[in-house]
This record gives structure tokens, sequence and C-alpha cells, in this order.
């Protein structure tokens, strides 16, 4: 059986997080590869650094830019290991 959180602030994070990376393209517009210096990979890096855990009191930004651009780059590689439908 999966483990789940029962933590509804976390998993509403957890699903943003996962809502902003598949947000990303896997090619700019013009067709090529997604590089760090994109319009792209910049946008979904600074929606990453803006997702907040939100508590009653105040929000808490886990994600710093490091993080991101790690997340974004494992999201390309993600892309480039799917199969071709």
């Amino acid at each position: 059986m999966p483990k789940t959180s029962s933590s509804d602030i976390f998993n509403s994070w957890v699903d943003r997080v996962n809502e902003i990376l598949n947000e990303l393209p896997k090619t700019t517009i013009t067709g090529n590869e997604i590089e760090f210096t994109d319009d792209e990979f910049q946008t979904c890096l600074k929606k990453l650094e803006q997702c907040a855990l939100k508590f009653d009191d105040f929000p808490i930004y886990p994600i710093n830019e490091k993080i991101a651009t790690e997340l974004v780059w494992d999201q390309l590689r993600g892309y480039n290991e799917q199969p071709d439908n």
C-alpha cells in the first residue's frame, strides 16, 4: 500500500509543484531544446521558487533557485526519457 500524507497543505503544495513542472514545454516555441537562459526555463524556475506551503500564519517557500533549477533539469530529462508517442 503506498504511503500518502494526510496533510492538506503538503498535498496542495506537491500538486502545485507537479502542475508547474508539467507546464514546462518539451521544446522552445521554435522547436529547440530548452536551455537555462530560455524564457520557458526561467518562467518555470520563478514559479517553483514562488510556490509556498501555505500555513495559516505565514507561507514558507522551501524551493530556492538551486532546487528549482535541478527540478526543471530533471523534468526535461524525464521528457527525453519518455518514448515518443
